[in-house]
């Protein structure tokens, strides 16, 4: 198995309005790091949609720390469990090396039949 790790920075648009992350913007970022972790396996981005689908089953995330507007972020991806039709990624997103948000996310292949 492999790690992948995506830096990112907080954008102003990615804020609430007392400028710390709101959640949606969060999972954006574990979704950006899934995508690039997805392309260094191979496994296609594009020309799939008619063949399979890997829908998320569940999603489970817990804010530790407070994420601001221009924030580096270090997303940290890999890979917990490879089952026969499922993905259990691990996700830990990091600022200045206190890990500020941690994730599971549950993918499942679904082919067209």
């Amino acid at each position: 198995m492999f790690k992948h790790v995506e830096t990112l920075r907080v954008r102003w648009v990615d804020t609430d309005a007392y400028g710390r992350i709101h959640y949606t913007a969060a999972f954006q970022y574990f979704e950006i790091a899934e995508w690039e972790l997805f392309r260094r396996a191979g496994i296609p981005l594009r020309g799939h949609e008619g063949e399979f689908g890997l829908p998320r089953k569940e999603v489970t995330a817990t804010f530790h720390e407070t994420i601001t507007v221009d924030d580096k972020l270090a997303v940290h991806i890999e890979p917990e469990r490879i089952g026969n039709t499922s993905l259990t990624l691990t996700i830990e997103v990091f600022k200045e090396g206190r890990n500020c948000i941690s994730v599971k996310v549950t993918v499942v292949f679904v082919g067209k039949d």
